[in-house]
C-alpha cells in the first residue's frame, strides 16, 4: 500500500511540474493572443518579424473603419468557424513542435504547404470574387485545380517572401 501511495505521489508531482512548465511556456509565448484574429499574434515569434513588417507595408494591413482590410487569419485560415479553429489548432501545434524541437531545421523564410495554398486561394476568391470571376473565372472553372492561381501574379501582395 505504501509503495502505491509513493508512486501516486510521484505521478502527482510530475503532473504538477508538467502543468507549471506548460503554463510558463504558454504565458511566455503569449498563448492567449493566438485565440484572437489579430495579426500581431502572428508576430510573437521572431522568425515572423520580416514577414509581419512586409504585411504592415502592404495593402491588406491598411485600416478601414479602424480595422485592417485583412488580417493574417483572413488570408491563411478558412473562414468557416469549425474549419478555422481546426486549422488554427493544427498550425499552432505544428509551429509549437517545430519551434521547440526543430529550431536548427527552421527555414529562413517560411513557405506554405499545399493545404495552406488551397486555403489562401479560396480566401482570395472569397474576398475578391467580383474581380477573380472575370480575371480567371476561378469560381466557375471546372478545371480550377489546373487553372491560374491568384498568387501566380500576386505572390507579393501579403508579404514579399511568397507563400
Amino acid at each position: 500500500m505504501k509503495k502505491t501511495l509513493s508512486l501516486f505521489n510521484i505521478f502527482l508531482a510530475l503532473l504538477f511540474i508538467f502543468f507549471i512548465i506548460g503554463f510558463y511556456t504558454f504565458y511566455n509565448a503569449k498563448g492567449t493572443s493566438y485565440l484572437s484574429s489579430a495579426s500581431e499574434s502572428c508576430n510573437n515569434c521572431h522568425i515572423m518579424n520580416e514577414v509581419y513588417n512586409e504585411y504592415m507595408q502592404g495593402p491588406h494591413s491598411k485600416k478601414f473603419k479602424g480595422e485592417p482590410r485583412a488580417t493574417c487569419v483572413d488570408c491563411h485560415l478558412p473562414h468557416e468557424f469549425f474549419a478555422k479553429w481546426i486549422a488554427k489548432a493544427q498550425s499552432g501545434l505544428g509551429h509549437a513542435y517545430a519551434f521547440t524541437f526543430k529550431l536548427d531545421e527552421l527555414p529562413t523564410n517560411l513557405s506554405a504547404n499545399n493545404k495552406s495554398r488551397e486555403i489562401i486561394q479560396q480566401n482570395c476568391i472569397h474576398c475578391h470574387a467580383d474581380f477573380a470571376q472575370t480575371a480567371i473565372n476561378a469560381t466557375t472553372n471546372p478545371h480550377a485545380h489546373d487553372s491560374l492561381k491568384c498568387i501566380s501574379c500576386h505572390k507579393d501582395v501579403g508579404h514579399k517572401h511568397g507563400i
